[in-house]
């Protein structure tokens, strides 16, 4: 018997899909994971009643497989074979998301409108991909009863093709969630992300070390609050977040803005600030011909943008795109975007919209 079958049955153990090359195991007990994810959707009442409320409960994912316990990268698996013990459906999906091919993406149609999810557990970008499959199809919607937006950057052209492919009044949130812990905060109805702060401690640091203002933007460094098992003190997660301000919608929890990954930052020249991906995509927000894109600086000197566009995307898209970046970028003497038919994703699956020198310098920030 090896040490994950020894393990009792309320214990939980997870791998996370590694941003370094490296995979983290996490063990936790399901109780205290159950806990956490219902204080964070309570923020979103409609959301929650989905999650939690439901008459049945059934769970469909959709991420990078290195995101899952199972193999769900062949087109030969069956559902059987993705169906979790806790009864979660993993749908099959390409390691290298834009390039999965159309018999996979028709078995996910299939499986959806057969197993019709209460809520769909999913990746942005890998939502995305499917949506626009959708409209090629002439589909006329996602058979979802909610969705749950996590695991990587939620773009301004991802939100979008969502919110066209799932039914009116559906609800719609993205969650912070990392494979350490579990549902960290959550998008509430008015737009705004709340920390759960009654099963976390947050920090919000500066590279000084310093707690970050509103309007700055710092480290998220989490405690755990009641975790036995595996207890985090000062966690430093690698992710970027701006304190935000009050938020109409009442809930409790601080509200923040997520910037993304520290080591995927750009740099604005040799000696310049660094520009988040969040701040580079909300550069880009109003470009509506984007489907996909990918950021890459290599050098001080050098931004090249790959953008794959929609089918009904205006001929400018790309000329647009470039023109966003280089105002962004004032410092950077060559920013160059280029229409691509396929953008590659991340070792570990995930979709990464920037690849930029990474860490982040003490008062480079914005």
């Amino acid at each position: 018997m090896n040490h994950e079958e020894s393990l009792p049955e309320l214990t939980y153990t997870s791998r996370s899909s590694g941003t370094t090359g490296d995979r983290l195991v996490t063990v936790v007990h399901r109780p205290l994971l159950a806990e956490r994810m219902a204080v964070t959707a309570a923020t979103h009442p409609a959301l929650s009643e989905r999650l939690l409320g439901a008459a049945h409960r059934k769970v469909a994912r959709l991420a990078a497989p290195n995101c899952s316990d199972v193999e769900c990268a062949t087109p030969l698996s069956t559902l059987a074979d993705r169906t979790l013990p806790d009864g979660t459906l993993v749908l099959s999906i390409a390691h290298d998301v834009l390039a999965t091919p159309g018999a996979m993406i028709d078995k996910i149609f299939a499986e959806l409108d057969a197993y019709r999810p209460a809520w769909l557990y999913t990746d942005p970008t890998h939502l995305a991909f499917l949506c626009g499959h959708l409209r090629r199809r002439g589909l006329a919607t996602l058979p979802v009863g909610a969705v749950v937006l996590t695991y990587s950057l939620l773009t301004h052209a991802a939100r979008r093709a969502v919110t066209a492919a799932v039914p009116e009044g559906t609800p719609v949130a993205e969650v912070l969630s990392m494979s350490e812990f579990g549902w960290l905060g959550i998008e509430c109805p008015a737009g705004a992300r709340h920390l759960n702060e009654e099963n976390y401690h947050h920090e919000i640091l500066r590279e000084d070390g310093e707690d970050a203002r509103t309007g700055e933007i710092g480290e998220l460094v989490i405690t755990s609050i009641g975790d036995q098992l595996s207890p985090h003190v000062r966690y430093r997660t690698g992710d970027l977040v701006e304190p935000g301000g009050r938020c109409p919608c009442g809930a409790e929890g601080r509200t923040v803005i997520h910037h993304g990954r520290a080591s995927t930052c750009l740099a604005d020249g040799a000696d310049g600030r660094f520009v988040t991906p969040r701040q580079a995509d909300d550069a880009l927000c109003d470009v509506v011909g984007i489907g996909h894109y990918r950021i890459d600086q290599s050098a001080p000197d050098s931004v090249h943008c790959r953008v794959i566009t929609r089918e009904d995307a205006p001929l400018d898209t790309v000329p647009a795109v470039q023109d966003r970046l280089r105002d962004l970028l004032p410092h950077v003497p060559r920013v160059e975007a280029t229409a691509v038919t396929h953008i590659e994703a991340e070792r570990s699956g995930k979709f990464s919209t920037c690849a930029g020198p990474g860490r982040v310098r003490e008062g480079a920030l914005l």
